[in-house]
Formats: C-alpha cells, structure tokens, sequence
C-alpha cells in the first residue's frame, strides 16, 4: 500500500500542536499562501457567480477546502465541482460572513473546521500594513531581534518563492525598539509585487501588534544591499534552472537513437 504523501498544509497543522500560538500563527501563514480547492455548487459552474457549497455542521454554515486535488476528489468524489483560491482569496471570501471553513475534511492528518472568528482573524491579519522601504535614509544594523522560529518561518516562505528571488538578509532597521528590515535582491524584477505579497504574509502572522519586519527590494548597485551583505543574516536561495543546452562537438560523430 502506498503511503499518502505529506503536503505542506500537513506539517504545520502537525507542528502548530506542539508550538502553541507561533505554531498556530506559522499554520495560517501556510494556509493562506497554499493553492487551495473550494467546493462549490456544480449547477453553478458555468454561471456568472460560482457558489460555494455550504454545509451545516453544529447549526453553522461550513465551506469545504483542500489543498489537493486528489483530496477533494476522495472527499466529494471525481467530479467534484471547484474553483482553484489563494487561501488569502478564501479568508477574503468568508471574512465577516459568519462562515467555518472546513479544511482536507476526510483523512488528511490536518483536517480540521476553523470557526468563522478564525477566519475573521486571518482575514484581518492579511489586511494590516506591512512597510515596504523606499528611501535612501534607511539604516542597516545587525538583527539583533531576530528570533529562530522568526529565521525559521522567513525561510520556509523564501523556500517557496523559487529563482524569482537573488537574495535576502535581514537585518536591524537601526531603530531602538528591535525593528527588523528584509533586504531582498531579484533575479525577476517583475515578480516584485508576488514577492513582497508573500513575504508580507509571513512579517503579519509573525508580528503582534505590528508586522514582524519590513521588507525594502534593493537593485544590484544600491549601496544598501551592500550594507546589508555586511550585517544582515543572509538566506540561501534555490538556485535557478539551468536552461541553457550544452553545445554539441562538431569533432565527434552525431548520437544515433535506437528505434523502439
């Protein structure tokens, strides 16, 4: 019997019951960056306005999402009618509706029901202000506040971005109060707003009453990134594919393929 593998969504429910609210606060960072399939109505599909499909459980409207496609399909059966979502757009969708969400319902080691406040929460969190840096003034220090569940969190989401990404150190804002800065360097420039919109999930749901960290995008010759090369923590980044094909040598015979 094959065993069913483990997605992301599975780790951090699994983590979030040993680490208290950081794990609690780690899992929706996951759960809001995750590709998510909602139930919807299927007599709805073709329609102007999907409707997602809505069951009672203890008196209160629940919607059904899972993070795999085979997951849906177990739960709902093949042809299950669905609408492919951000977990953000899903805790966009519901906030304030006074719906529950019910997440891999069935097996999955994570299922499990978030209650409407849950989703409120989320939904809240995403909207809080995250600053992105601009201007010429900042100053960069070492990160003195930075903690390793923080380190921790911050690398798992830059483990996802892929090769859009260069570099990224955190560093110290040089403020008194432990502000803390993500200096980050693009191979893609046009993946600038993707980027700092997923990093900005992480610095909200690590944050208290303010995002964890700030976040400036830095261009190859800026001084700034040199400074923070000197004093920030740096991350390793995936390295991109490489596309490129090796030339072939004209000296040698050419590579004959069998038949079949």
């Amino acid at each position: 019997m094959t065993e069913t593998p483990q997605t992301p969504l599975d780790r951090a429910w699994a983590a979030a019951a040993d680490d208290g609210d950081a794990g609690m606060a780690r899992y929706y960072d996951v759960l809001a960056g995750a590709e998510l399939f909602l139930a919807i109505d299927p007599a709805t599909l073709d329609g102007a306005a999907q409707t997602p499909v809505l069951f009672p459980v203890d008196g209160v409207k629940t919607a059904l999402v899972f993070d795999t496609d085979w997951r849906i399909a177990e739960f709902m059966g093949d042809d299950a009618a669905h609408l492919t979502l951000s977990g953000r757009a899903v805790f966009a969708m519901f906030a304030g509706k006074g719906v529950q969400l019910g997440v891999n319902l069935g097996d999955a080691p994570s299922a499990t029901i978030l209650p409407a406040v849950a989703i409120d929460w989320a939904a809240e969190a995403l909207r809080q202000p995250v600053e992105e840096e601009a201007g010429g003034a900042m100053i960069l220090t070492r990160p003195i506040g930075a903690t390793p569940d923080l380190l921790a969190r911050i690398d798992a989401k830059l483990a996802g971005i892929g090769p859009a990404l260069a570099e990224a150190w955190l560093c110290g804002a040089g403020e008194p109060d432990g502000a803390l800065v993500l200096c980050l360097s693009l191979r893609l420039e046009s993946a600038e707003r993707a980027v700092v919109a997923a990093l900005a999930e992480t610095a909200r749901f690590a944050g208290d009453a303010r995002a964890a960290f700030d976040i400036a995008v830095l261009r190859e010759h800026d001084a700034r990134l040199a400074a923070a090369r000197r004093v920030g923590l740096g991350f390793e980044i995936a390295a991109p594919p490489d596309t490129a094909r090796q030339a072939p040598d004209r000296s040698l015979p050419p590579k004959l393929r069998r038949s079949p």
